[in-house]
């Protein structure tokens, strides 16, 4: 309760000099990159002083030397507080806002198997978000049903390079549609990752008991996972998780896909799924 009234007094005091508003959290710093170092009397200060820049997205202070560190996201990022990192941390920080990113699939390993049926795929499984994960669909729905929301995956590949799409608007429809896919609004950090995700747009959900693809045989049953497929996909992240002597160069389409810079023979090494 003391923390809580603690941020309550410095928002409100970072708001009357900048009207930004600072949040209290205890996080890891791995998602962020320092951009400057400035020296201070309070947290107050410190937060007012990252308040004219808006690529700062979080500052930490240390009361014994006065140094106040100022972060923003990696990789261009405009946001980039994942709800599984937030208060789990020991590091004490302040952040440019209090929502997050919500996992909802992650690959990190092939010690989840992602070939699974209809019935388990509608609900969550998984070792949680920080390892290899998936919320499940009914979650999904109701996550998106009031109101669309903004979608990104996160992608790393066999040489740690790590890249991003974002849509601004994607939504998961009920059981009852087979939760069709809607997204649109494409965007990328960078010129070499193409859209891979719209070629699902409208599309039912499948997996190796429900072929609800448009192409002559079962997507999910051909490719080993489970997807919004049209015929087939061009993105494809719950496809068997290949390790590193199997994943580039190997069949036609297998693995954990983004063909839109990584081609049709390259497995992804890292790949998250997150909707704000």
């Amino acid at each position: 309760v003391i923390m809580l009234l603690a941020a309550l007094v410095v928002t409100d005091c970072a708001a009357a000099y900048t009207e930004r508003r600072w949040f209290f959290s205890r996080e890891s710093l791995s998602d962020y990159e320092a951009v400057r170092s400035v020296s201070t009397e309070s947290e107050i200060e410190c937060s007012a002083a990252a308040s004219s820049d808006s690529a700062v997205q979080l500052v930490t202070f240390n009361a014994s030397s006065g140094l106040c560190a100022h972060f923003r996201c990696r990789l261009g990022l405009s946001h980039c507080r994942k709800c599984r990192n937030a208060n789990k941390g020991a590091q004490r920080v302040w952040t440019a806002g209090s929502d997050c990113w919500t996992t909802v699939q992650h690959r990190v390993s092939g010690s989840v198997d992602f070939y699974r049926n209809w019935t388990q795929y509608q609900s969550e499984f998984g070792e949680g978000p920080d390892g290899n994960y998936w919320i499940g669909l009914n979650s999904l729905h109701e996550l998106t049903r009031s109101k669309s929301r903004k979608v990104r995956f996160l992608i790393t590949d066999w040489d740690n390079l790590e890249t991003w799409a974002e849509y601004s608007s994607f939504s998961v429809g009920p059981e009852s549609g087979k939760y069709r896919l809607n997204v649109s609004g494409f965007s990328t950090g960078s010129a070499k990752v193409g859209d891979s995700f719209s070629d699902g747009n409208g599309m039912q959900f499948s997996t190796k008991d429900a072929d609800n693809d448009i192409s002559g045989y079962s997507c999910a049953q051909e490719y080993s996972g489970a997807w919004w497929f049209a015929a087939c996909f061009l993105a494809h992240p719950n496809g068997q998780y290949k390790n590193f002597s199997e994943a580039i160069g190997g069949p036609y389409a297998q693995g954990i896909m983004w063909i839109h810079f990584y081609d049709v023979h390259y497995s992804l090494k890292e790949f998250e799924m997150m909707v704000l």
